[in-house]
């Protein structure tokens, strides 16, 4: 039964020596041995692994530093004998013995070394191997100490520096450059092969065709380094078994043979290291037989490839299986692959890999900003539908004149209009057209919250400012900042809040609430508001300095009923905007609803118009095969007002007059309902005209809707 001794050196490659039936394998530093060990603790003929009555044993040769299964010491004068699994300790190495290569030469483990007893060391000697010093500086002839497992012939004599020198620990072996000998060479190669990578663009978009010229850069490369070698390079599809090598490297006269499948299977696990088995004549476990059904492979490198595929997420995340092969041999007579070949190779696969990884990132991220510029383009294209404005009367006509003169400039804008007139939709035009069109529009109802949630909204809060400020939040001011910021109903605003605003406007910091550090913004305020802010200031309810700063210059946002045929124009943009977004059939208005719009005086002005519209469409009947047409029963509009005028209740002789026969609650009631209506549902509002607090207001209407539910 074929037996191996398997040595892991850290997470990158696995070392592995076949152990023969036909004779001994001795272990020491000596060159001549069929183990050689790089190690000052090593003996220069430390032990013996042989095979007898159908098992192996390990004998200590009279070694200074012993040799050690699972930790126990051999004792030198009885030979011990070798079980599956068991881990077999000499000079600082730890080596697996094992009759199931699959089992022990999968995914790598940090080997282990033994503490190495109490024995005493001969002058010179040093620490153990997995112990080193911080001063540890060793030169260059001693760099690359390791299990070098070769024929004596191939065995590099170690110098009188290494048997005082700390030799490398196991693990970090992998991070150590390959040792002198051709060392300028193969870095050099390996710098080309790098640049070359780094240098690749992905072929239009083609991410398959850049991963196949990465693979080209690394077959030469590794053709080049290893003369004496066949090399196969595979690319797997997932889940894919063994394909046929993309790339083959093979000498005159040589016949490059594929690995076999057990094998292939094994180091393609996921976290599988690279493996280095010498001593395979014969074995077909680690080669495939030749046409004479021999196995004639003397060494081989098997090392994992780990490619991003197509769509794949190239973040980091759990080890997966490897998606390619480098796969090389080196036949019978020829020399047998050497650490510094595996540690070429592994490098190589390395750059290979970050190269494959980089330019799949870069791939991605090209993918994600095209995305990204057409969403901005599109949401661009529908943003200037948005912010469009329609209509050709004159009074919308100076509008556009005015937005087309101050949006260029810097200069503060003041926006007058009946609520529902389009006030925020000309300060998304000027911004749009302004120099801060790429930056943010940030928009707030001053009306909508009360003076401390306000002032929190406007300038930002700190964590601890007040009862539930649980963490840090920015003001619309510093979400706005680099573009501009709606400030609605600014006559709504406090006269407290109005200073620190002001102070603001005229380019001071300001600090967030319960804060302590400056904040400076660069934003462009545009104010809007339905009330009349110089009979505000008269009567002392607005700054007066804050309203100069404010009126720098003024829009008058026209309402609807004096936009004449605007009217028409709006609402069949609105039953084609309706139309698609609800997915339709086409529809139009008659000439008598066109009329009856041209007719009313839309006190909610082009909202209101935008509601009345959205419920024709939504109302229109679902069976209709064809285009219809929206009458005038299909417009509902305000029952109390006729052509925009609110009709008075008919006026009765004090004889016929009656009392209400309702209780004075009921009447408040339907009083604050009415005032509730005619504000559009805006509470603060109604609240202002009833005179009572907004929190007086939610409390009574609160009561209205629980004594409904009952009745």
């Amino acid at each position: 039964m074929d037996a191996y001794l398997v040595l892991h050196h850290g997470a990158r490659w696995t070392d592995v020596y076949r152990l023969a039936n036909s004779g001994d394998v001795i272990l020491g530093r000596s060159s001549q041995n069929q183990i050689v060990l790089r190690s000052g603790r090593a003996s220069r003929q430390h032990a013996r692994v042989f095979h007898q009555d159908r098992g192996w044993f390990v004998e200590d040769l009279a070694s200074r530093n012993g040799v050690f299964i699972n930790d126990s010491r051999v004792n030198s004068q009885h030979p011990s004998k070798l079980t599956e699994g068991d881990r077999l300790q000499v000079a600082g190495f730890e080596m697996r013995f094992t009759h199931d290569l699959a089992r022990w030469a999968g995914p790598a483990s940090t080997a282990v070394s033994p503490d190495g007893g109490d024995a005493d060391f001969e002058e010179g000697a040093t620490e153990d191997a997995m112990q080193l010093g911080d001063d540890f500086s060793p030169d260059p002839e001693s760099q690359w100490l390791d299990i070098v497992s070769q024929s004596p012939a191939q065995s590099l004599q170690p110098t009188q520096s290494d048997a005082r020198r700390a030799v490398r620990p196991v693990h970090t072996i992998a991070a150590q450059t390959p040792p002198a000998d051709g060392s300028d060479a193969a870095s050099h190669s390996l710098l080309q092969m790098a640049f070359a990578m780094g240098r690749l663009e992905c072929p239009a978009g083609d991410w398959e065709a850049a991963a196949t010229l990465l693979l080209e850069t690394l077959a030469e490369t590794l053709a080049s380094q290893l003369p004496m070698a066949e090399i196969g390079l595979y690319l797997f599809a997932a889940d894919q078994d063994l394909p046929l090598p993309r790339h083959v490297h093979q000498r005159a006269g040589h016949r490059y043979r594929r690995p076999p499948e057990n094998l292939v299977r094994q180091i393609r696990a996921p976290g599988a290291a690279a493996l280095l088995a010498r001593n395979v004549l014969g074995d077909r476990h680690l080669a495939t037989a030749d046409t004479r059904g021999e196995i004639d492979v003397e060494s081989l490198v098997l090392a994992p490839l780990q490619v991003p595929i197509e769509g794949e997420d190239a973040a980091e995340g759990p080890p997966r299986p490897a998606r390619g092969l480098v796969h090389a041999t080196t036949g019978s007579g020829d020399a047998s692959l050497a650490e510094r070949d595996l540690a070429l190779i592994v490098t190589a696969c390395e750059i290979f890999c970050q190269a494959c990884q980089s330019l799949h990132q870069r791939h991605q991220l090209e993918q994600t900003l095209h995305q990204s510029q057409q969403t901005i383009s599109r949401l661009r294209k529908q943003l200037a539908g948005r912010v469009e404005i329609l209509g050709r009367s004159k009074a919308i006509a100076d509008v556009q004149v005015q937005i087309a003169q101050v949006a260029r400039t810097h200069a503060a804008v003041l926006l007058r209009g009946e609520s529902g007139s389009g006030k925020e939709l000309v300060a998304s035009a000027i911004h749009v057209a302004s120099e801060r069109a790429d930056g943010p529009l940030v928009c707030l109802n001053c009306a909508a919250l009360s003076k401390d949630l306000l002032e929190s909204e406007l300038f930002g809060h700190e964590k601890g400012a007040f009862t539930g400020a649980t963490d840090s939040k920015k003001g619309k001011f510093e979400a706005a900042s680099g573009g501009t910021l709606m400030l609605d109903e600014i006559g709504e605003m406090g006269l407290d809040l109005q200073a620190k605003l002001l102070r603001v406007l005229e380019g001071h910091p300001f600090e967030r609430v319960g804060g302590q550090s400056p904040v400076r913004v660069d934003v462009r305020v545009i104010a809007a508001t339905h009330r009349d802010l110089q009979e505000m200031v008269r009567k002392g309810e607005f700054r007066q300095d804050l309203f100069y700063r404010l009126h720098v210059i003024e829009i008058v946002v026209p309402p609807l009923r004096q936009r004449g045929r605007d009217i028409v124009l709006l609402a069949e943009h609105f039953v084609a905007s309706f139309v698609q977004s609800m997915g339709r059939m086409p529809m139009s208005l008659s000439r008598p609803a066109k009329q009856k719009l041209l007719d009313y005086s839309w006190p909610g002005n082009v909202r209101e118009l935008r509601n009345v519209i959205e419920r024709a469409v939504v109302m229109a009947p679902l069976d209709s095969r064809g285009p219809h047409e929206i009458d005038t029963a299909d417009l509902l509009l305000t029952p109390a007002q006729e052509g925009g005028r609110l009709t008075p209740p008919p006026v009765e002789s004090p004889a016929t007059v009656q009392p209400p026969a309702i209780s004075l609650a009921e009447l408040e009631r339907q009083h604050i309902e009415q005032t509730l209506q005619s504000t559009g549902g805006n509470k603060s509002k109604a609240a202002g005209i009833l005179k009572i607090e907004r929190s007086t207001l939610d409390r009574k209407l609160k009561r209205y809707a629980e004594h409904s539910g009952k009745s």
